[in-house]
């Protein structure tokens, strides 16, 4: 799982997914692509948790070298597709929010 195709590639292309949903959501009008955008950002950032956990397992289990030494880069790495991931995560949260605050604003 620490393989960098795989802490790397599936991140890159639920990136990739999102960019074109994302692009798709602006052409197309559809409301509900915005929550399929955040899908996303969470799968991503869910994937993501579980590979930075089975990182520091190892670190924890042998030391930060020897992890560095057997999977070929920093797992420190790995906090770039955490924190891309919640950074999109909270960009829909408050898109969501302003979303449902202009809905109830109109009600009244």
């Amino acid at each position: 799982m620490l393989h960098p195709y795989f802490s790397f590639g599936v991140p890159s292309l639920l990136l990739l997914l999102y960019v074109a949903f994302a692009l798709f959501q602006r052409s197309a009008q559809i409301p509900y692509l915005g929550f399929g955008l955040f899908i996303i950002a969470g799968f991503m950032t869910g994937f993501s948790l579980q590979v930075l956990q089975l990182a520091w397992n190892e670190v924890a289990k042998t030391s930060f070298d020897q992890v560095q030494e057997t999977i070929h880069y920093s797992p420190y790495l790995l906090l770039i597709p955490f924190v891309i991931g919640i950074i999109l995560m909270l960009i829909h949260l408050y898109q969501g929010y302003q979303k449902v605050r202009t809905v109830r604003l109109r009600t009244k």
